[in-house]
């Protein structure tokens, strides 16, 4: 199959091209032109990155007669929440499968889960960590009850789904402005590898930095090579992602996946009273910090233009008002 057939296997769900934002407060005290790629704009929902990969993966899931989306996640997952979203507006029903204890009540992700309608059920943090396991018995189990489900990995990492940045580097190339670094936050690789392969892809010359919100590097190399070679199985296209460890930083993961430290959270304030720029505490915050301190470090030189993807996420703020409220 030819790159122009392939990323033309979509269906528009997303508000596209978003929008190129200059941070022009925020340039000044870094020292940099920095842009905003607004990708937290993608839809009010759905908004953030997870809905460009789903564009792929739903139309996948429909020219295979499936009834179901089924996918994985933490209770506040982000990617839940827009495939609940996606299966709502395109009539599929929707199965969750989240990690952890089922929560007193419902909140942020969680609660607009259940608004969709999600068939939202909850596995400890062993069953997931064997996730194939999981998968593979969950889907016996829908097909048992007479059901199609079409089974999504965490993020929409696959192939399919990292469709959706490769396109995204199109939008990158007719903005006009040659950005020489490109950040997101890496949770499950798709957004960065997408990234990687479309800025090769499309000729955008430019250093695409991911900075890992959960797990290390050599996780993040592996998960990237697994695409590569999907592409190569499953639509007979070679990717080019050598070297891509190079752009990975796993050292701004501080106390954990979606944990954050006083200092994270002032800085998230701090960020948003300079510049109105809100960030979320799982993904795009930590990365932000992340380009930060590049800039501090001086791997990201006086002068330069950097493009800092908002992947969106600002549901996941209001489960921690508990821990923001004192610092208000």
């Amino acid at each position: 199959m030819d790159w122009t057939t392939l990323l033309n296997l979509r269906i528009a769900l997303a508000h596209l091209p978003t929008p190129l934002q200059e941070a022009p407060n925020l340039s000044r005290e870094l020292g940099i032109r920095l842009w905003i790629k607004r990708d937290d704009l993608t839809e009010s929902v759905a908004s953030g990155n997870k809905i460009r990969k789903l564009e792929y993966l739903a139309a996948e899931a429909l020219r295979q007669g499936a009834d179901t989306l089924v996918s994985y996640g933490g209770i506040q997952s982000n990617h839940c929440r827009a495939v609940a979203w996606v299966a709502a507006k395109l009539g599929f029903s929707c199965v969750l499968a989240l990690r952890g204890e089922a929560p007193s009540e419902s909140d942020g992700n969680l609660l607009l889960d259940r608004i969709l309608g999600a068939d939202v059920r909850f596995f400890s943090r062993e069953a997931f960590r064997d996730w194939p396991l999981l998968d593979r018995q969950l889907m016996e189990a829908l097909r048992a009850e007479g059901k199609h489900p079409y089974s999504i990995p965490i993020g929409g990492s696959n192939a399919t789904g990292t469709l959706g940045y490769i396109r995204m580097a199109e939008e990158l190339l007719q903005s006009g402005i040659q950005a020489d670094r490109v950040y997101c936050a890496m949770g499950s690789g798709g957004t960065y590898g997408g990234l990687l392969i479309g800025c090769r892809h499309v000729g955008y010359r430019t250093k695409v930095h991911g900075i890992a919100v959960c797990d290390d590097v050599s996780y993040f190399v592996r998960e990237i090579e697994a695409i590569r070679n999907e592409f190569l199985e499953k639509y007979g296209l070679s990717v080019d992602v050598s070297g891509c460890e190079q752009g990975m930083d796993d050292g701004y993961i501080g106390r954990g996946y979606a944990l954050n430290t006083d200092a994270e959270l002032r800085e998230l304030i701090r960020i948003a009273r300079t510049e109105g720029l809100v960030l979320d505490p799982v993904y795009s915050l930590k990365a932000f910090l992340g380009m930060m301190d590049h800039v501090r470090q001086g791997r990201i030189r006086p002068g330069e233009t950097v493009i800092f993807v908002h992947t969106g996420g600002h549901a996941g703020l209001f489960p921690k008002h508990g821990e923001m409220e004192p610092l208000l």
